[in-house]
């Protein structure tokens, strides 16, 4: 007689769930409870610890010992986890976001990573003039 195969926490954890891989993030989307944009490393890390774990038969528990395994995310309004990083970290996200095609807009980011403030000359330099276009060519 064959023995049943026992769950792994990750399996239990995807249940419901979908995953968008991107070049070096991953969006983890769980139906009716959010989205959570979390960098690939961290993920596959998560992964590899989860599919090593046996699941405790309830899928809400699982899902949350998985999302708590990660130090560094972004969520969207209403997630079941909430942003969280260090400054850094959240910005080099971030960019992978923009990179991706992702609107910063609809995350919990905060609003100095979200909407940036431009550059400007630290240096203390003046800006070129632009040649006016009656003057004769020097």
């Amino acid at each position: 007689m064959a023995v049943p195969r026992t769950r792994s926490l990750l399996e239990s954890a995807m249940q419901r769930a979908r995953v968008v891989r991107h070049i070096d993030i991953v969006c983890f989307i769980v139906d009716g409870a959010g989205a959570m944009i979390v960098p690939m490393a961290d993920f596959v890390q998560t992964q590899k610890w989860a599919s090593a774990r046996i699941a405790s038969g309830n899928a809400l528990n699982d899902r949350g010992r998985l999302i708590e395994r990660w130090l560094v995310l972004v969520s969207r309004p209403g997630s079941i986890a909430s942003t969280r990083g260090h400054p850094r970290q959240l910005e080099a996200i971030a960019r992978s976001m923009r990179a991706a095609g992702y609107d910063l807009n609809e995350w919990s980011l905060p609003p100095e990573i979200r909407n940036p403030p431009r550059p400007i000359d630290q240096l203390g330099t003046r800006k070129p003039v632009e040649p006016d276009e009656e003057a004769p060519p020097a």
